[in-house]
This record gives structure tokens, sequence and C-alpha cells, in this order.
């Protein structure tokens, strides 16, 4: 048996959304407290696969003092996460990767085909060459 890479690594699994799934989470988000944060959250994920730290402070009104600091853009992916979860049904349920390094989180291409089309929008943008 192997040690985790990280010692929460247990607490997550990764899972692949459907549109009617993305739809359900889109739903909680328009519904719950904090919006438009959410919903900028999934459209930056519908519109380029990711979104960073950076991305949801300045949202939020902040500019980052400390890049290592990264409890106000965990705390609302988190809140994505919770939707993501009540979603599935799965306790550990992620749709992410998160990348350290560059402060993002992401989501796979064909993720972003379904949250696009769950948000009423084609699988990709017109021009996207050799992935319509």
């Amino acid at each position: 048996m192997t040690a985790p890479e990280h010692q929460n690594q247990d607490q997550y699994e990764k899972v692949h959304l459907t549109i009617a799934q993305w739809k359900q989470v889109i739903e909680k988000a328009e519904n719950a407290t904090g919006r438009a944060l959410h919903m900028y959250i999934l459209r930056s994920w519908a519109n380029q696969q990711v979104v960073t730290n950076g991305s949801i402070n300045a949202f939020r009104g902040n500019v980052i003092e400390d890049i290592t600091d990264r409890k106000n853009g965990a705390s609302a992916i988190g809140n994505i996460t919770r939707f993501v979860r009540a979603v599935t049904g799965n306790p550990k349920a992620t749709c992410y990767s998160w990348n350290t390094i560059r402060g993002e989180w992401t989501i796979g291409t064909y993720q972003t085909f379904s949250l696009r089309k769950a948000l009423g929008n084609s699988r990709a943008p017109k021009g996207s060459d050799g992935i319509s």
C-alpha cells in the first residue's frame, strides 16, 4: 500500500457530471446565498475551463496581499463542491482539479461541454476548431 500524496486525498473522488446533473448544480447555485459568485465560477468554467483564486478574489473586491492565501477562493469552490455532492449523492465527489502552483480550479473538456449545454449554450463556442 502506498501513502497518499496529500493528507486529505481520501476525501475526494473525481466525478463526471451529466448535463442533467449540471442543471441541478446550476439550480442549487442560483437558489443559494452568494448566487452571483457561484454563477461566476460556473460561467468561468464554461468559458475557459478554469477559475482562479485571483479571479474569485477580484470578484469579491479583494486585492491579494499574499499569493499563498487561498482561503477566499477555496471557500467559494467549497460551495460548488457541496452542490456537486448533493446532486451526485457522493460525499467525496469533486468535479475539478486543483493546480496548486497556479492557484486555479480546472474542469475537463467533457465536463465543460456538459456544463455549457446545461447553461443553455452550444457544446463549444463557434469557431472552436476540432471540438464542435
